[in-house]
């Protein structure tokens, strides 16, 4: 691959990211298959794309890069395909968040080991982790010989509740594996790249605790059972502070905001960025870092992906601090922990990194006792 794919084939291709991608593609100059069971949307130009009608025949298409823009449950036969052609040829798939459904914890290991034995190079859409924005991060934090993160802040909101945006149609799970899943990614991103793999960033132990609210859908016939729509929490990390808000509730702001804090060669430094399409921006140390605040945030994720691919071995991407599926499990344990917190209203404390794998939520068991009416 050089600077970027060739092709990409989008399954899921009508939904939110599905679309997004398309656009991205084609933005791009890259050949774009897709595959979508559903009707085709009235304002999709089909002589841009190459339509695959047949899911066998999409997962068999000849293209540089699969992207599964499904609901976990619906990805299950395209990443059986692509397992199989990976033991006879090179695979580059990404995937879409959360790694399983918020019920079928077992998913992810199932995952992990298929992935291992397929030899498959499967990365996940986090897209903040992409953006040039927190490559620009890392490398400003990799210039201290003596680094010391000590609190992080985030901010991830958007009315999810507002009656006339056609996205809020859109089922979504609770937030904390939907949308915060998103904050705790780039927390194991940051310090997984600075300490070197992800064991370490839990050497010192992590403890989690959080208070949810829940979401009022506008269409609640959508939803078996109520799900979590607000979600204010805090982690410590060894002696890392870590707050976080997401909020889906009517009226919330839209912001997709971090502040990374620290000390650098004995030197106290602060880093604001914010990740919003249209408001993108990054200032270290109240000094603006002059960046596009429209640049395209699925752009970047095609980019990037291509440049990691053909400059990162590919052990490295799916043995170290990637969005590998290894990465992706961690952060499902992480808002598996947030939200059980967040049920039970009490601190959850894990040792090590092999205790929060351990870590069971009970999810699938409770499920029904919350229905919606």
């Amino acid at each position: 691959m050089t600077q970027l794919p060739e092709s990409i084939a989008i399954a899921g291709a009508w939904g939110y990211i599905g679309r997004k991608f398309i656009d991205a593609a084609r933005a791009l100059g890259v050949r774009t298959f897709v595959y979508d069971p559903g009707p085709v949307p009235t304002d999709m130009n089909l002589d841009a794309i190459t339509r695959v009608e047949d899911e066998e025949t999409f997962y068999h298409t000849k293209a540089d890069l699969f992207h599964l823009a499904v609901h976990p449950e619906h990805r299950q036969r395209g990443q059986e395909i692509l397992f199989g052609r990976a033991a006879n040829e090179p695979v580059l798939v990404l995937n879409e968040k959360p790694m399983a459904a918020p019920e079928d914890p077992e998913q992810c290991d199932r995952v992990v080991r298929a992935v291992e034995q397929s030899g498959v190079t499967m990365l996940y859409d986090f897209p903040e982790l992409y953006d040039d924005l927190t490559e620009r991060i890392v490398q400003y934090l990799s210039r201290f010989r003596d680094l010391q993160i000590t609190e992080l802040a985030f901010c991830r909101s958007k009315d999810r509740e507002d009656r006339d945006i056609s996205r809020n149609y859109k089922r979504m799970v609770t937030i904390q594996y939907q949308e915060s899943v998103h904050c705790l990614a780039f927390v194991l991103y940051l310090l997984g790249r600075a300490k070197g793999d992800l064991a370490s960033v839990f050497e010192q132990g992590v403890s989690i605790a959080g208070e949810s609210e829940p979401y009022d859908p506008p269409n609640p016939e959508s939803y078996a059972h109520v799900v979590d729509g607000r979600c204010k929490y805090a982690l410590s990390i060894g002696e890392i502070r870590v707050d976080g808000l997401t909020d889906f509730k009517a009226n919330a702001t839209w912001a997709k905001q971090r502040v990374i804090s620290g000390i650098g060669d004995g030197q106290p430094f602060r880093i604001e960025v914010d990740y919003l399409e249209n408001e993108k921006r990054l200032a270290i140390n109240g000094e603006d870092q002059k960046c596009d605040p429209a640049a395209s945030s699925y752009r970047q994720v095609i980019s990037t992906l291509a440049r990691w691919y053909r400059e990162v071995s590919c052990d490295s991407l799916m043995q170290d601090a990637y969005p590998n599926p290894e990465f992706a499990r961690v952060t499902y344990q992480l808002s598996s922990a947030l939200w059980r917190s967040c049920r039970d209203g009490q601190e959850l404390q894990f040792t090590s990194l092999n205790d929060l794998l351990a870590f069971d939520a009970g999810f699938a068991a409770e499920e029904p006792s919350f229905p919606r009416y």
